[in-house]
């Protein structure tokens, strides 16, 4: 017998061990986007997009759809700055040299829009007694140019309507004090403010004959002519009440007319003024003539002390007041 051999492989003696299957790797899934693009290319085409006629495709057709739907590059804009070059040494626009540190005030456009509201208040003030007081109204103007004798019989149909001679009266005193600021301020003989003239002239004329009716009043009963007294103080009054209506065009002609119309009814409305002063004077010393015992020397010097010398006082305080010089 053959001898065994009794020497053993150890490789032999060891079990195989399984081995595991293999695993074939699958390839890298198509980008869905492309594929997306491909079949929306080709269903614009016309051509089949069911999954069989893609997978069908050749790969030179694969190509060409990848190719095609690739983005196209834009090209850059190229803006051509050198139209605008020769402006930039322009000499009308110096846009090379260095900025210019400038302190501006604003312009402020002066209006006249309270002063238009004021005339139009005026205007309806008077508008309201003529209405109102229509009576009155036309009274006033027709003993205006009645004579002394008959001014004693319709005088006392004025004296009885208080309130309408209150309102007249005080338009007097805006109409008045309102004309000799605007005929300040155009001549520029006060560089204050409008208002505190305006204010302050009608006021001034206010406390003026104010105190006139109350030296009138006191020197009638002094003297024990309370008859001549009251009609001086009736002649004064009504004129300068027909002065006031009188103005009121004249206010709105200095208020907002040109330059070459203004100097003309400024000119106008001083020798109405003064031929109102002269008749105020005249119809007033025809009045008391006879009940007192004055000529025309006394009753001048009267008017000089009292009247006209206080008034321009006043006026030349009001002024240096208002420029700031007093």
């Amino acid at each position: 017998m053959a001898q065994v051999d009794s020497t053993v492989n150890p490789e032999s003696t060891r079990t195989e061990q399984p081995r595991p299957p293999l695993v074939k790797k699958r390839a890298p899934e198509k980008n869905t986007d492309s594929i997306n693009q491909a079949a929306a290319l080709r269903e614009a085409m016309g051509e089949d997009t069911t999954p069989s006629a893609v997978v069908s495709d050749t790969p030179a057709r694969k190509d060409s759809i990848r190719k095609t739907i690739q983005p196209v590059p834009t090209q850059p804009i190229h803006i051509d700055t050198g139209t605008y070059k020769k402006y930039e040494t322009h000499p009308f626009l110096p846009l090379n040299k260095p900025a210019v540190y400038m302190l501006i005030n604003y312009h402020r456009q002066d209006t006249k829009d309270d002063l238009f509201y004021l005339m139009a208040g005026i205007v309806f003030l008077l508008a309201f007694i003529r209405a109102a007081f229509p009576k009155y109204f036309r009274n006033l103007f027709v003993v205006f140019f009645q004579t002394t004798l008959r001014q004693k019989q319709t005088r006392e149909q004025l004296l009885q309507d208080n309130l309408a001679s209150l309102l007249i009266n005080l338009l007097y005193f805006i109409s008045v004090g309102l004309y000799v600021s605007l005929l300040i301020q155009y001549r520029h003989w006060s560089t204050g403010s409008f208002w505190l003239l305006a204010l302050g002239c009608a006021l001034i004329l206010l406390l003026v004959y104010l105190g006139k009716y109350l030296f009138l009043l006191f020197a009638g009963w002094v003297f024990n002519t309370k008859e001549a007294a009251g009609a001086y103080t009736f002649i004064v009054f009504m004129v300068n009440k027909v002065m006031g209506v009188i103005l009121i065009p004249f206010l709105l002609i200095l208020a907002f007319a040109v330059p070459a119309v203004i100097d003309v009814s400024i000119t106008v409305a001083i020798i109405l003024v003064t031929i109102l002063f002269a008749y105020r004077y005249l119809v007033s010393f025809a009045a008391i003539r006879n009940k007192l015992k004055v000529n025309a020397v006394h009753f001048f010097l009267y008017l000089c002390a009292v009247e006209v010398l206080p008034l321009v006082l006043i006026y030349k305080m009001l002024i240096n007041y208002i420029a700031g010089s007093f």
